[in-house]
């Protein structure tokens, strides 16, 4: 179960690693996504389904981002800076706990390790997405193939 959850919050963190990389260009990791989810497993596909998901992330100056994202069949369909409504996924974070993550050999250890620490925490608020997240998250080693497709896109050293 544990590994099941690190994986899908991998995923999700991994569809903001704009935030780390360039908050001023968000759109552009919404494209990359939007055009390699088509690749990613179907159950993974499924999974991800229709959610909204709301980010709240403490950037290293201490100021905090809110990214939230409306996904359709597996898209993101709608992104913004701000508080989403009725977000049925929230993730909480770190600018480092992502960087972190998304540089790391194994990002799903990398998560796991950020989750302990307590850097990083994903919530299902629906009973669906509970189990959603459950469910995607014990695809494990089938989805890293499609991870490190997002990390495909260089960022600049920190």
């Amino acid at each position: 179960m544990k590994r099941l959850i690190s994986t899908v919050a991998v995923l999700i963190l991994s569809l903001s690693a704009s935030c780390a990389v360039d908050l001023n260009n968000l759109q552009n990791y919404v494209d990359l996504y939007n055009n390699k989810i088509e690749d990613a497993p179907i159950v993974l596909r499924g999974m991800l389904g229709t959610e909204n998901v709301d980010f709240t992330i403490l950037l290293n100056n201490s100021s905090t981002l809110r990214w939230g994202m409306k996904m359709e069949n597996a898209k993101i369909v709608r992104s913004a800076y701000g508080d989403l409504e009725n977000p049925t996924i929230e993730a909480y974070t770190t600018e480092s706990a992502i960087n972190m993550v998304l540089d790391a050999e194994d990002p799903v250890a990398a998560y796991q390790e950020a989750e302990k620490s307590g850097l990083m925490r994903i919530e299902g608020k629906t009973v669906g997405a509970k189990m959603k997240i459950a469910v995607a998250l014990s695809l494990g080693s089938a989805i890293k193939p499609f991870l490190s497709s997002l990390r495909s896109t260089p960022h600049p050293a920190r």
